[in-house]
């Protein structure tokens, strides 16, 4: 028997598939239409529950089971070929739209889960590691064994989250994604401190980041032998040694809109572009953002154009940059991956006030390195003047370390892609598998301040609501603590409260989170319906009978879980009329202390001192030691509670 199906037999061990038929259900059948369908969540909960981790299993999702790519798929094949980690079974997500590359179809070591089926659950509950450049599903409530790396999918050029110009809090999903995470991977400080305040993880988020570059960038810095060759043949590119005259590779390579949360596409002007584009002595390809390709099909564009290239879909972005002599995009961050290059770049940007208004940008303008059009005029010239440039050089000259758009490029270098030697892929092997962050620029989300949480829940209008968010501003503007609001996404805060809590920027993280039913497991149903039922409990009350029922702290710890991940807060502060739910969650946010929100008080001098804790030295933020030491420590306490009790 191999190594590769003795991994998979083994972790299929706690799965319970007893006949063909269930196994051929396991990875075949949905369990629900979407992640919301009770079934499907109450087999995850099932899995979670019953099924021991595997340390030899890798779960990958990118762009929610879309494909086999991004920062994921370069993790995934450098360690597929490399022994130095032991060997892995490695577990894709797709979706029932997504089709599985021919060469991984019977790879033994390679197993592909439908989402929302049986073996997607099972899979995403038990993996040793998970891997994933976008947002998990909600269900998802990371168990203390399992390592969880976000790599997400670009330098943040448009605005995220909370601070897109509409938003009201931010994203649930993006909060509780990065929240649940004990590892993120960034390319730079820049992404870091974006991800870092889109995202609400200050005084919330345990996480470690390292800044070490995008394994997705390696196919584009170091590209497998042949490859240029091979793609060339395949798109029919010249190079300046088959042809007398030499045209440069031009890729425009846009990305998408949306008008009231749809999805949109101006084809005219995106017809109108390219033809414009086609007159000039180029080679001309064009790729849409897969979300474009919903609307206006890249095949249909090639049947309008006749001198235009469209790469086949199975030939990777950051493989197509390796031949791509100058790059036409526009609020896209592809321009990111072809920075390292030192090729030209030509930002075109002929609808930047209207997508400032509507979706914010985190760069102007004046930031961007290369070129930049506003106008179609513009965009000729530009592409021609760097095409000319380019015709000039000698050969295929490497502009990685002098770039042809000179110095301001080469800043940009420095600031967005310091870390991409084509070695990324490695470094982040190393930081998921062996925690490794020696030599690597780390950073985390929260500073040493004390943090006060504030649990608004629903948050209903009216005085007492009023009187809560006054306490939440007035800590936010003490300064000597991290303040974080937990509140529900639709919770209605008037526009002038709003505004307040806007004006403080990071110093008031906004958690909020979509309202959704517990899940309860078998023989849960009785004990949680008596708890959830009783009328006017008070905290202390929630909280001493929560400590005195191991099944109601198996219910709320693992939702509490599935919310908040390990966040742990040295203060609570309770919103009015909460729910006994809710109590039960903010019981465990503080370790059963918490208070009114009109019992706001500014923290003492000694709990905000400069100095570092012993505790902190020995065990650092983030680290292995310290989520052992803590999850040892809140069991004792737990202990000590009932024991008293």
């Amino acid at each position: 028997m191999s190594i590769e199906v003795s991994l998979l037999q083994s972790a299929l061990k706690g799965a319970g598939l007893t006949k063909e038929a269930e196994t051929d259900d396991f990875w075949r059948k949905p369990l629900g239409k979407n992640a919301m369908a009770p079934g499907v969540r109450r087999q995850y909960f099932t899995d979670r529950a019953n099924a021991p981790i595997n340390k030899t299993v890798i779960f990958y999702e990118t762009m929610s089971g879309s494909r086999m790519g991004d920062n994921p798929y370069g993790i995934f094949e450098y360690l597929r070929n490399s022994a130095e980690f032991g060997e892995f079974l490695h577990v894709w997500s797709i979706d029932s739209r997504a089709t599985i590359p021919e060469q991984y179809v019977d790879a033994p070591d390679v197993v592909f889960a439908r989402r929302h089926s049986h073996s997607y659950t099972y899979f995403l509950a038990t993996a040793g590691y998970v891997v994933c450049n976008a947002t998990l599903p909600v269900y998802f409530a990371r168990r203390s064994e399992q390592k969880y790396l976000n790599t997400w999918h670009g330098i943040p050029y448009k605005a995220l989250g909370r601070n897109t110009p509409k938003a009201k809090f931010g994203s649930p999903a993006g909060n509780a994604t990065f929240t649940k995470a004990t590892h993120i991977l960034t390319p730079c400080k820049f992404t870091t401190e974006k991800i870092t305040s889109a995202y609400s993880m200050k005084g919330v988020s345990n996480a470690v980041f390292a800044e070490i570059g995008y394994p997705r960038v390696d196919r584009t810095i170091l590209p497998d032998a042949g490859l240029k060759t091979r793609l060339r043949n395949t798109l029919k590119l010249q190079t300046r040694e088959s042809s007398g005259e030499y045209r440069p590779t031009v890729l425009y390579a846009p990305t998408w809109r949306s008008e009231n949360d749809k999805d949109v596409v101006d084809s005219d002007q995106l017809l109108e572009d390219l033809k414009a584009l086609a007159g000039l002595e180029i080679q001309l390809m064009y790729r849409g953002h897969h979300r474009m390709d919903r609307l206006i099909k890249d095949s249909s564009i090639g049947d309008q154009i006749g001198d235009i290239i469209i790469p086949p879909h199975d030939i990777s972005s950051n493989d197509l940059l390796t031949v791509v002599d100058v790059l036409i995009t526009d609020f896209s961050s592809i321009f990111f991956d072809f920075l390292p290059t030192g090729r030209p770049i030509v930002h075109y940007l002929y609808d930047l006030d209207e997508y400032e208004r509507t979706r914010g940008t985190n760069l102007s303008a004046s930031d961007l390195p290369g070129a930049v059009a506003l106008t179609r005029p513009e965009l000729v010239d530009a592409v021609s003047s760097v095409s000319e440039d380019l015709k000039r050089s000698v050969g295929e000259q490497d502009f990685s370390d002098s770039p042809l758009q000179g110095e301001r490029y080469r800043a940009a270098q420095l600031l967005y892609c310091p870390f991409e030697d084509g070695h990324s892929s490695k470094r982040a092997a190393e930081f998921l598998i062996d925690d490794k962050t020696d030599g690597y620029r780390t950073a985390a989300a929260s500073d040493n301040r004390p943090t006060a949480a504030f649990w608004g829940g629903p948050l209903p209008a009216g005085p007492k609501s009023e009187t809560f968010l006054k306490a939440l501003l007035k800590s936010a503007a003490s300064q000597h603590e991290q303040t974080v609001l937990i509140v529900e996404r639709n919770a209605p805060i008037d526009k002038e409260s709003l505004k307040k809590i806007k004006r403080f920027g990071d110093d008031i993280s906004t958690f909020s989170y979509e309202p959704e039913p517990l899940v309860l497991l078998p023989k849960e149903d009785e004990e949680q319906r008596v708890f959830a039922s009783q009328f006017y409990l008070d905290f202390d009350t929630a909280t001493s009978l929560l400590q005195s029922n191991e099944t109601l702290q198996q219910i709320y710890s693992r939702e509490y879980r599935r919310r908040l991940d390990d966040a742990r807060f040295d203060r609570v502060f309770l919103a009015s009329d909460l729910s006994n739910d809710e109590l039960a969650l903010a019981s465990i946010a503080g370790d059963g202390n918490a208070a009114t929100a009109d019992k706001w008080a500014p923290p003492t001098s000694n709990s905000f001192a400069p100095k570092q804790k012993l505790s902190d030295r020995a065990l650092p933020k983030g680290s292995k030691r310290r989520q052992v030491a803590a999850d040892a420590y809140r069991k004792l306490r737990a202990q000590v509670k009932r024991f008293r009790s």
